[in-house]
């Protein structure tokens, strides 16, 4: 059996993961991809929207999407702090692709009133949400020493 570390994933309103049983973290940072295993050294790494890749002690994958924020690791404990994050099942995929369309819409026909950095964000968003959603069922485990 691998061994094992704990994990949390924090938003300003919930916990939404809670574990002490994760083998291995996958963080999306601004810089690349980072695979955590246990005992890995101290960091803290800034990342970036996209996909968090978990792995428990039983090989169960789980996705979440983060949208950036900050992870800290430290004597066997990962913690996530982002302002927001949803597990890979929750996505509601017709809503986000409604919403990167019509960001690319505005993109493509700006007007006077349109906020191209902010249109663009909304874009980078719902592409990583959309990017996470189409991972369920798709990612094989990491091979656990």
């Amino acid at each position: 059996m691998a061994n094992l570390m704990s994990l949390e994933v924090l938003t300003p309103d919930q916990y939404l993961m809670k574990r002490k049983d994760i083998a291995y973290v996958l963080l999306n940072t601004v810089t690349g991809g980072v695979g955590i295993l246990a005992n890995h050294g101290p960091m803290v790494a800034v990342l970036g929207e996209g996909t968090l890749k978990l792995q428990d002690g039983d090989n169960h994958v789980m996705l979440l999407y983060v949208e950036g924020g900050f992870a800290e690791v430290k004597s066997n404990r990962v913690v996530i702090l982002t302002p927001r994050a949803q597990k890979a099942e929750d996505i509601d995929v017709a809503k986000y692709e409604g919403i990167r369309d019509e960001a690319l819409r505005r993109l493509e026909h700006p007007d006077a009133l349109t906020d191209i950095e902010h249109t663009e964000k909304v874009l980078r968003r719902a592409q990583a949400r959309l990017k996470t959603a189409s991972l369920v069922n798709r990612v094989e485990p990491f091979p656990i020493p």
